[in-house]
């Protein structure tokens, strides 16, 4: 199904004179006037045989269609916490294609004060209203929602996931018939796993039949209070989905961005996790940086890379707020980024991409010369956009909080240089050059940049080596700077007492040491960046910092278990945005493993996978 991004119409809050939450857009209420809560519980919770299905299960998902308010989410959130034992996970994927606005939604929840708990964090954490997927992660981890806004056909078409429930909760099929067509209800059946329910209030025929036909046996219960009939059924003759895995146990290899990302993504799923690393600490090579920029990136046909790009923004932001609530410390800047255009074709552009897709203020706001100047507490090149909610960070406290917060499931092994890789049995065996096994588990990660290629189960990933240097400008009286500004290059507020330049692009060069000529090029950029803000600055005295990226031949990275290679997967390639991409990035690596719904959609999932070369011929 081709892709097309739709802005988002958010829905428009009204409440007959009983109190009853209204559409007006349908003519139709979200949930009986007797009682929502009252209604859920007998509806989709008992009408899925929950929670008592929740005793002694490891992980549950649940799928609805209109995720309305979020009160079925919540309902099933809080009937989760009492039942399902502690280290359970439940998945609650929701689709919606007229969501609530953020300030409406929590309007809303406060007429559910035994909610609040949960109410809370969920408005806390709301997304902003852009059409794909949405991952929260709540209550410590132990709850995942993945809202997924757009129409309910395309958006199930695109969901990879493996269902224990079905809510179908949309408006009446007679008012909202998308809702319940053949398209939705086939998908449904795509994903239900083994023994999958659903239940609904509505007993139309044709969604009985549409059920019948994607594989349920369906049968008419008792509806709730005056509602004579709802409807309930099970997933009928179909073959196995998933396996759980015996033992969950993982090597990394690697403790960069990419590295301990992965460690942490799976710790909080409750799995054992080794983080083998050459170096003494984490974050010594491309992850090393003094600071990076975290920013999102769009287009006029809002390709794969923007897709990509700006969904991982705003689940960094978030993965970054987690880490920040679970104690860790983060080296961070506040007041946004500000991007510049580099000519009026350049800006142009811009104002066509912000007006074309509707983005929200909160995500980018165009600005002038004046504004920028405010913001930036500089003189600058000319007018952009600003980014609000974009950073600059310290990528290596990222790094350490990733594996502080996962320290109960995660264990750092230093000093261990990777050289070797092999299977044996049913196990992956990490091996130094001397062939001493330094960890082994069923599950294997490279999460090690270009040194993913000394492997020769990885050697034909078309990985290209890229020199990247930055140049650190000593702060100087009288030259602040309030926020980071970028063009072709960038530049933060102080950190550790320089500002950070950067930074070049050089593919295939091998120099370790700083070179004159970038320092060059590098004060250059900023030069067309902030006018006059480095006047004086030779090129000799700034101090350098080189790494190496790896980036792929087709500037995305590389996400997914290794072709023909059982339990090994890759996160590899993340180039200059491992700040904006490794969050998600593991998180997709680890899904897959966990046997988890999927954070992105398949069509990205493709783009990402490790396969991609050898099925276009480029490896």
């Amino acid at each position: 199904m081709a892709f097309s991004f739709d802005p988002i119409v958010p829905a428009t809050p009204a409440f007959r004179a009983d109190g009853t939450l209204y559409s007006p857009q349908f003519n139709d209420v979200y949930a009986s006037a007797a009682g929502t809560l009252a209604e859920t519980r007998h509806v989709f919770l008992r009408g899925s045989g929950l929670p008592e299905r929740w005793r002694n299960c490891e992980r549950f998902v649940v799928i609805e269609t209109g995720f309305g308010a979020g009160l079925n989410f919540l309902a099933a959130w809080q009937a989760w916490r009492d039942a399902a034992p502690g280290g359970a996970r439940l998945h609650f994927v929701s689709v919606e294609k007229y969501p609530f606005a953020r300030a409406d939604l929590a309007m809303i929840h406060e007429r559910f004060a035994e909610l609040g708990t949960m109410s809370a964090p969920l408005v806390e954490g709301y997304p902003l209203l852009l059409p794909g997927f949405h991952r929260l992660h709540l209550d410590r981890g132990r709850v995942t929602l993945t809202l997924l806004f757009g129409d309910a056909a395309t958006m199930l078409n695109r969901l990879d996931a493996s269902a224990d429930a079905f809510f179908l909760d949309g408006f009446a099929p007679a008012r909202n018939p998308q809702m319940w067509s053949d398209a939705v209800l086939a998908e449904i059946g795509r994903l239900a796993a083994p023994g999958a329910t659903v239940a609904t209030y509505t007993v139309a025929g044709s969604v009985r039949r549409g059920l019948v036909k994607a594989g349920f046996m369906v049968e008419k219960r008792q509806g709730f209070t005056g509602k004579r009939e709802m409807l309930a059924g099970r997933i009928a003759g179909k073959a196995s989905a998933r396996e759980a895995r015996a033992e969950k146990r993982a090597v990394v290899v690697g403790a960069g961005l990419a590295g301990s990302a992965c460690a942490h993504r799976l710790a909080e799923r409750g799995w054992a996790v080794a983080a083998v690393e050459r170096h003494a600490a984490p974050a010594q090579e491309a992850s090393g940086i003094p600071a990076g920029l975290m920013r999102p990136v769009f287009s006029l046909d809002w390709n794969m890379h923007s897709r990509f790009t700006s969904a991982a923004f705003l689940y960094a932001l978030r993965h970054l707020e987690g880490l920040l609530q679970a104690g860790g410390t983060l080296i961070q800047g506040t007041g946004g980024v500000l991007q510049l255009a580099r000519d009026n074709e350049h800006l142009g552009r811009l104002q066509r991409i912000v007006g074309q897709f509707a983005l929200p203020p909160e995500l980018v706001q165009l600005i002038g010369v004046p504004q920028a100047e405010d913001l930036a507490g500089a003189t600058v090149g000319g007018p952009g956009c600003w980014f609000p909610r974009a950073a600059w960070v310290n990528p290596e406290s990222i790094c350490r909080a990733n594996l502080g917060v996962a320290s109960t499931g995660a264990r750092s092994l230093f000093r261990c240089a990777a050289a070797g890789l092999r299977r044996a049995g049913k196990e992956w065996e990490v091996l130094d050059a001397s062939g001493v096994v330094l960890a082994r588990a069923p599950v294997a990660i490279l999460a090690n940049a270009h040194s993913a290629g000394q492997f020769s189960q990885a050697a034909g990933l078309p990985l290209r080596l890229v020199r990247g240097q930055v140049s650190l400008l000593p702060a100087r009286a009288g030259m602040a700077l309030r926020i980071a500004v970028c063009r072709e290059g960038y530049i933060t507020p102080e950190v550790d007492g320089s500002h950070c330049l950067g930074a070049s692009f050089n593919e295939g060069l091998q120099e370790e040491s700083g070179r004159i000529e970038d320092h060059t090029a590098n004060l250059r950029r900023i030069e067309r960046i902030l006018p006059g803000f480095c006047t004086g600055v030779s090129p000799e005295s700034l101090v350098a910092r080189v790494a190496f990226r790896a980036m792929s031949v087709d500037r995305l990275p590389i996400v997914g278990e290794l072709p023909a290679e059982q339990g090994l997967f890759a996160c590899l390639a993340l180039g200059s945005r491992g700040m904006t991409w490794a969050a998600l990035a593991a998180e997709i690596v680890a899904s897959r493993i966990d046997g988890n719904p999927m954070p992105v959609e398949r069509d990205v999932l493709s783009a990402l996978d490790p396969g991609r070369f050898e099925r276009r011929g480029e490896r």
